[in-house]
């Protein structure tokens, strides 16, 4: 309990941009993790698609986005989010974004392991790891 009290303290002393920002990841991360845990996964993308489909003809200024991979894993902790539901959050922000893909991967190490991580440009946004040596089998332009 005082976890949550300590985090709904911060949260009133956040700017009202920033806290409704946090209040759209909180609300999208957790949507899009019922959604992958409810739906198949041929639902989800087809319903995700209609989701995000737009003109991509915009750029998203860094700084803008740097914000919303901050939002998006200040909830991700609390709502126990791995790298997928985070990095399908941070595509559905930055719909619009031209130059922005979702990439998943596959290694296989000891077990098998798959990963899902944004770039934009080749950079990775959300889901960099020290040892990203994963083969992309999936990317969405």
């Amino acid at each position: 309990m005082k976890n949550w009290w300590k985090r709904f303290k911060r949260f009133t002393q956040l700017s009202t941009s920033d806290q409704r920002l946090l209040i759209q990841a909180f609300f999208i991360v957790s949507t899009i993790q019922l959604g992958l845990k409810l739906l198949s996964f041929q639902t989800f993308r087809q319903l995700y698609s209609k989701l995000t489909r737009a003109n991509k003809s915009g750029e998203t200024p860094r700084q803008l986005i740097d914000r919303k991979i901050q939002a998006i894993q200040k909830v991700s902790g609390p709502l126990a989010a791995f790298c997928l539901p985070q990095a399908l959050a941070l595509t559905y922000f930055l719909r619009k974004d031209k130059d922005i893909d979702l990439v998943v991967g596959v290694r296989k190490s000891h077990t098998f392991e798959a990963h899902a991580w944004v770039e934009k440009n080749g950079t990775v946004l959300i889901g960099d790891l020290p040892d990203l040596d994963f083969q992309p089998i999936w990317t969405w332009h």
